[in-house]
């Protein structure tokens, strides 16, 4: 699903309609609140990324040089060797007077969409969640009938989400068993 899809079907549950003017009026505004139930919902998805090739100086290397904004560091490797790391700010620390390329893999926040004809960046059962976050939102802003109209909106994105969460989108083999030191 695109973002523009995600807006048409807000507009149409809004019943503000697909004219040319409701677009003029509420794409950006709408296309803002897509982006923020982007974002929330990335924490529930937590998409990963690994950059195959970092280099590093003086044993530091820069978040900035990473392909997405991080938001979780899960491990630094250098060819069989996986570093224990330490952030500040935007550094990561590998170890004393390291110089090379290393592998990074890390959670990522997806980047924030700009153009309505971008698709939307999470796993397509979490796409039908946008417009209801989006009418959400716009309820919330206008008057009482609106407001309560906009909760009941939060709650059913809040009860879908919940749902989501509890289903699993691993694969099959990646399951594993934690000890818990029971």
């Amino acid at each position: 699903m695109t973002y523009d899809e995600a807006i048409d079907a807000a507009l149409r549950g809004l019943q503000l309609g697909l004219t040319e003017h409701a677009h003029e009026q509420y794409d950006d505004m709408f296309l803002q609140y897509a982006n923020e139930c982007v974002l929330e919902l990335s924490k529930d998805v937590r998409p990963v990324a690994h950059d195959e090739v970092v280099s590093v100086t003086d044993g530091w290397f820069s978040t900035s040089v990473l392909a997405h904004p991080i938001y979780n560091l899960i491990r630094v490797r250098a060819g069989d060797r996986v570093y224990h790391t330490r952030a500040e700010g935007d550094r990561i620390y590998l170890c004393a007077n390291y110089t090379g390329n290393v592998q990074v893999t890390y959670e990522y926040f997806p980047p924030m969409a700009t153009l309505k004809t971008e698709s939307i960046p999470l796993p397509e059962q979490y796409h039908r969640l946008v417009p209801i976050y989006i009418e959400a939102q716009f309820g919330m802003d206008g008057d009482r009938w609106q407001q309560n109209r906009g909760r009941t909106k939060l709650q059913m994105f809040q009860e879908l989400r919940r749902d989501l969460k509890k289903i699993q989108h691993g694969a099959t083999d990646s399951y594993k068993l934690k000890n818990r030191g029971w």
